[in-house]
């Protein structure tokens, strides 16, 4: 066998072993016990015109939360489509720290001031993790209605 031949099969040979030993089931991580988890205990809107007055309870670890997200949509006439998916015209990002849930048990009050005026609004907020595999804490929408 010719030193090229030779080389050639070492390479395929390894290129083999690696592709073999790249194969197998992988899945996204997920956290080691129900504890590293959070969700949404409640939330409540009340309205401050311009603003909008979010109080929120979170339960779990909170020390798994990277932010929180508040997004609202000027909500017309597709509000009265329930198969219609939310999309989001402003969006709000507060830290955990900004809002205080670590020291006050994952509850939090804060304040938004829409910039696109309507009379009413549909609101979702979502606590998104740190870590990739962990799902986020998603809230069901709400309907903020402006007088």
């Amino acid at each position: 066998m010719t030193p090229i031949k030779r080389l050639t099969c070492v390479m395929a040979a390894c290129v083999l072993v690696i592709a073999v030993a790249g194969c197998g089931f992988k899945s996204d991580p997920t956290p080691a016990s129900s504890s590293d988890y959070f969700k949404w205990s409640s939330i409540e809107t009340s309205v401050q015109p311009p603003c909008i007055n979010v109080n929120g309870k979170l339960s779990g670890n909170m020390t798994n939360i990277d932010e929180i997200l508040i997004e609202l949509q000027k909500a017309g006439e597709e509000a009265d489509c329930p198969g219609c998916p939310f999309q989001s015209d402003e969006e709000f990002i507060f830290s955990p720290g900004e809002l205080g849930l670590i020291s006050n048990s994952g509850q939090f009050k804060t304040s938004i001031c829409p910039t696109q005026i309507s009379s009413l609004y549909r609101m979702k907020v979502t606590a998104k993790s740190k870590y990739f595999g962990m799902p986020d804490a998603v809230s069901k929408e709400y309907f903020i209605e402006m007088p």
